[in-house]
């Protein structure tokens, strides 16, 4: 029984540095593939009936205090008014955007919504 010993091949450095470069490949193809699940599980949420309804009151409230504040201005005017407000200071035009909103974004006194 003659025992055959194996020698140990050594790899180059070369050949090493394929397989972490192979490695490194796998694993940004399965985070890329969890960020897609993730992103679908996202958009699914964003679809259910409850956000769509709270988007929807969203866009009657700023419809509401657009007309209040400036009833002669159409989709081009307020084109124009955001190019004006990129330029400003983002926090204070959100501060004051809220602001805004909760002065004229209510509803008429006395109508109330419907129960659906």
């Amino acid at each position: 029984m003659e025992e055959v010993t194996r020698k140990r091949v050594r790899r180059t450095a070369e050949q090493r540095l394929a397989d972490l470069e192979k490695k490194h490949a796998e694993i940004l193809e399965r985070q890329r593939a969890a960020i897609a699940r993730i992103e679908e599980q996202k958009k699914r949420l964003m679809q259910t009936p409850s956000v769509r309804k709270d988007k929807l009151e969203e866009e009657k409230r700023f419809a509401r205090a657009a007309y209040a504040l400036a009833p002669e201005w159409d989709h081009r005017h307020f084109i124009a008014a955001l190019e004006l407000a990129l330029a400003e200071d983002a926090e204070t035009l959100q501060n004051r955007g809220e602001k805004l909103l909760e002065e004229h974004g209510k509803p008429r006194r006395g109508r109330r919504p419907r129960k659906g």
